[in-house]
C-alpha cells in the first residue's frame, strides 16, 4: 500500500494594514481584555498548525521590534511590493518567502477565528480539486480567511501587475471554492475601531489556558496541589502540565518500552488499566508548546507550571523569602500572588487558596 503524503501547510496572519480606522496604529497588536489581537489568534490558530507540523508567519510592514519582543519566536515578513497594497501584495509575497504547498491566511483583526478552520479547507479543497478554499459564513465571503494553493502564484502576481487589489474577485477568477461556516459566524468577528475592542467579550474556547510561574521556591506545585482539588469541586475538568529544566525521562531503563524507544520508535505509546502515556522524542528542537495543548482533549483548564516566557494568562506568585525581586508586570500577568502587600491589581493572598480559587473560577467564566 502505498504511503499517504501529507501536505505542506503553513500559516499567515494577514496584520500589514494601516488599520487607517483605528488612527493608524499597529492593529494586531491592540489588546483585547489585556492580550494583543495576535495572540488570541495564535491561541487558536497554532494547534491546527501543529497538527500537521505547520509553522505560523506574521505579514507584517512596521512596529517589526515590538512584534519580535513581544513573539519572539514567530517568523516573519515584509511585504516585497511598496506602500500597503493589501491582502494580495502579503499572500504573494508570502508564497516567495515561504517554503509550502500551502498557506493558510488569516487576518489579524479577527481573534474568534474557527478552531476547525485548516481542516474544513483544506478537506473542501482536496474534495473539489480546486486551488483556493476560502470561508462563508452563510450570509457573505470572508475571502482573508483562505488556505491557497502555490500554483495559483503566476496568475496571483499577473492579477497585482495590472494593478487590481480586489481579493474576492481574484478568487473567483480561480478554482476557488466557498466553504460553509453559518454555523460559526460569531467567529468572522473583526475589529475595526479601538472602541469595539475596548468593550468586547472574549468567547470561551473549549480549553482555557493558565499558567502559574515563579521563581524556584515559591510554592507553585504545593498550590497547584491544594487549588487542583478546590476547581475539579465545582466540576471543572482540569489538566496539567509542568515544565522542567531537566532531560526527564519517564521510561524505566532495562523495561521493554523503554529498549523501544531507544531502538528508534518515535513516538511510543505505554498502556496499562489504570492510565497510559505518550512519549515524543525531541532531539533536534526544543519542544514545542502549542503542540502540547493539542493533545488535551475534553477538559475545561489546562494549568501550566512554569512556561513564564509563553504568550498565555499567568498569576505570578512570588515569596518575601525569595532573594529574586518581585518579577516585573507584564502584559500577560492577569494576578500576582503573594504573602505580603503589593500595589497591584488583583493581588491575592499565595496562602489563601480559596482566594486564588475564586478568581480562577471568575476568570474562566
Amino acid at each position: 500500500m502505498t504511503e499517504k503524503i501529507s501536505p505542506q501547510i503553513h500559516a499567515v496572519i494577514l496584520a500589514g494594514g494601516l488599520a487607517r480606522r483605528m488612527n493608524g496604529v499597529e492593529k494586531g497588536l491592540q489588546k483585547l481584555q489585556h492580550r494583543p489581537l495576535i495572540a488570541h489568534i495564535l491561541q487558536r490558530l497554532s494547534p491546527q498548525l501543529s497538527a500537521v507540523n505547520g509553522k505560523v508567519y506574521l505579514n507584517i510592514n512596521r512596529s517589526q521590534a515590538e512584534y519580535q519582543q513581544l513573539f519572539p519566536h514567530l517568523p516573519f515578513y515584509q511585504d516585497e511590493m511598496p506602500d500597503f497594497q493589501g491582502a494580495l501584495s502579503g499572500m504573494l509575497t508570502g508564497f516567495h518567502q515561504i517554503e509550502s504547498d500551502y498557506l493558510l491566511f488569516v487576518p489579524c483583526d479577527s481573534p474568534f477565528l474557527p478552531e476547525n478552520l485548516l481542516k474544513k479547507l483544506l478537506t473542501a479543497l482536496q474534495i473539489n480539486q480546486v486551488e483556493i478554499a476560502y470561508a462563508h459564513d452563510g450570509e457573505r465571503p470572508h475571502p482573508t480567511f483562505a488556505l491557497i494553493h502555490r500554483n495559483v502564484v503566476k496568475a496571483l502576481n499577473d492579477y497585482l501587475q495590472t494593478g487590481e487589489r480586489r481579493l474576492y474577485q481574484f478568487f473567483r477568477q480561480q478554482k476557488s471554492i466557498a466553504v460553509d461556516f453559518s454555523d460559526q459566524k460569531v467567529a468572522f468577528r473583526n475589529f475595526n475601531t479601538l472602541a469595539e475592542l475596548a468593550t468586547a467579550e472574549v468567547p470561551r474556547t473549549k480549553t482555557a489556558v493558565l499558567a502559574i510561574t515563579g521563581y524556584s521556591g515559591t510554592g507553585k506545585t504545593t498550590l497547584l496541589e491544594k487549588l487542583i482539588p478546590k476547581l475539579t469541586a465545582c466540576n471543572l475538568r482540569v489538566g496539567l502540565i509542568k515544565h522542567s529544566h531537566h532531560n526527564i525521562d519517564v521510561d524505566k531503563p532495562g523495561k521493554d518500552s523503554h529498549r523501544l524507544r531507544l531502538a528508534g520508535a518515535n513516538p511510543t505509546a505505554i498502556a496499562c488499566d489504570e492510565r497510559w502515556a505518550l512519549m515524543t522524542e525531541t532531539p533536534e528542537q526544543a519542544v514545542d508548546f502549542q503542540q502540547i495543548i493539542a493533545n488535551f482533549k475534553d477538559v475545561d483548564l489546562v494549568l501550566v507550571e512554569g512556561f513564564k516566557h509563553e504568550a498565555l494568562p499567568k498569576i505570578q506568585l512570588h515569596r518575601k523569602g525569595i532573594e529574586k525581586p518581585l518579577p516585573e508586570l507584564d502584559k500577560w500577568t492577569i494576578a500576582t500572588a503573594t504573602d505580603y502587600p503589593i500595589e497591584r491589581e488583583n493581588r491575592l493572598d499565595i496562602n489563601d487558596v480559596d482566594e486564588v480559587a475564586e478568581f480562577v473560577k471568575s476568570w474562566l467564566k
